[in-house]
């Protein structure tokens, strides 16, 4: 199959998840709405399961396959969990989905359970190294046993091998003179009965007829043993026999199969290079503007810091992180946000303890109802695959990219945050501390110098 029959699977099957995503997790219901509505989420994991890892095997763009194989893992593991809920509501190790499949017009062929082909093929150098060791240790296994001497292979004599060879020998003769002799007889047997019956000559026509009536027969007993084999090899009481492999589809597939793994090993060696070549360029390109940019914003922060609390603050340790939170302030907490309210709210709560005993009491009602399940962590991750397909790859355009390398723009996209923390910790943290001692020694110098001029302006007066 052509790559953009994976890629159409691979967004037919996102958009599925996208639908499923907003049925889990189910809400509180009795066990066995709640069992329904898990069987039916099993039943539609497995097949978004299967599909995703048909994609993530066929794929060779290296980009796509990270993010398949993200959402391929999220997946198992809902699907696990959902198994595992399965199994607590319904008290049994085996769950009976025939219904269901009945209802969605399935077959029982679909809740099979393929083991991922990826589990195999990233783990071959470790296979290969592991079967190399048993074969080694089978090896010096039967290297330390003792080689006991067989009787039976002890060397022959010169004379017994004569003797060995005459007796085959008189023995073949034999059975040769006996097979030629029965011959002999049986032909002189066919003479003398037809001597004594005088049966005249046969009649080429009466001959042909016979010789028909035997090949008619025997085509007749050849059609019926090829239909007989073509139907139990119908209805699978036998297998068919083997095609060349030019004509069996099966090995064609095997092939292109391999082709395309080897494709996907060269794009992923490609990518391997390309991440180190554009980290490089990106630093060498944009590392300058990235370290001004970062330098005003944190002189910035100096500045706003003073004028605030009349000093200069202390610049963070690289064990806090640096100054990472002058770029990316932590988010404030509800605490914080009611206190920056003001204080009037504090005094009406206190004013109203009614009230709250209200609330209280209408919460401990509400508990009693219907409530949602809580989220999974498996589901944020499928939700945060979802969002990633949605504003990368879905309206993206790959009509330059028909061999499906790896896209250049996203992998700047990607290296640029890493690169900017690496220039802000290993350059600009320590030239932004440096400069904040210096602008604290000026200032304290500039202070000691009002306080000597004050003094000097006294013993004048």
């Amino acid at each position: 199959m052509a790559n953009v029959t994976y890629d159409l699977l691979w967004r037919e099957t996102m958009r599925d998840l996208l639908d499923m995503l907003e049925l889990d997790p189910p809400q509180d219901q009795e066990e066995e709405e709640a069992f329904q509505h898990f069987s039916y989420l099993y039943i539609k994991y497995v097949q978004i399961y299967k599909n995703l890892e048909d994609c993530y095997d066929q794929h060779v763009h290296p980009q796509k396959r990270i993010d398949i194989k993200e959402v391929l893992e999220a997946v198992i593991g809902r699907m696990l969990e959902i198994k595992q809920n399965l199994i607590k509501l319904s008290g049994l190790k085996f769950i009976n989905f025939d219904d269901i499949l009945v209802d969605l017009k399935l077959i029982p062929e679909t809740l099979e359970l393929p083991v991922p082909r990826y589990f195999v093929d990233e783990r071959q150098k470790d296979l290969m190294l592991r079967e190399k060791l048993v074969q080694t240790l089978i090896a010096a296994r039967e290297a330390e046993k003792d080689e006991t001497p067989d009787p039976a292979s002890a060397p022959m004599s010169v004379e017994e091998c004569v003797r060995l060879i005459q007796m085959n020998e008189r023995g073949r003769q034999g059975k040769q003179r006996s097979k030629f002799m029965r011959e002999i007889r049986k032909q002189e047997d066919v003479e003398r009965k037809l001597r004594e019956i005088g049966q005249p000559e046969t009649d080429p026509d009466h001959a042909a007829t016979v010789i028909q009536k035997l090949f008619r027969g025997y085509k007749t007993i050849r059609q019926a043993r090829m239909m007989r084999e073509e139907e139990l090899v119908f209805i699978g009481m036998k297998e068919p026999e083997a095609k060349p492999r030019q004509l069996d589809p099966q090995a064609r597939q095997e092939d292109i199969r391999s082709r395309r793994k080897i494709i996907q090993a060269q794009n992923k060696d490609e990518y391997e290079e390309a991440l180190v070549n554009i980290r490089r360029k990106i630093y060498d390109d944009e590392g300058v503007d990235m370290r001004e940019q970062m330098m005003d914003k944190i002189r910035q922060w100096f500045v706003a810091y003073k004028e605030q609390h009349d000093g200069f603050p202390d610049y963070p340790d690289e064990e806090s992180g640096g100054s990472v939170f002058i770029f990316d302030p932590p988010p404030m907490g509800e605490e914080e946000e009611e206190e920056e309210e003001g204080g009037g709210k504090d005094d009406k709560k206190k004013a109203d303890p009614k009230k709250d005993d209200k609330k209280k009491g209408g919460e401990e009602e509400e508990d009693d109802g219907p409530q949602e399940l809580p989220v999974s962590e498996f589901v944020l991750k499928m939700q945060g695959c979802t969002e990633k397909f949605c504003q990368m790859w879905q309206d993206r355009d790959e009509t330059h990219n028909f061999p499906q390398k790896y896209d250049a723009e996203l992998v700047r996209e990607a290296l640029r945050p890493g690169v900017r923390d690496e220039i802000r910790v290993k350059e600009v943290d320590r030239v932004m501390q440096e400069e904040l001692e210096n602008l604290k020694l000026a200032v304290e110098k500039g202070k000691k110098g009002k306080k000597k001029g004050k003094k000097k302006g006294k013993k004048k007066g």
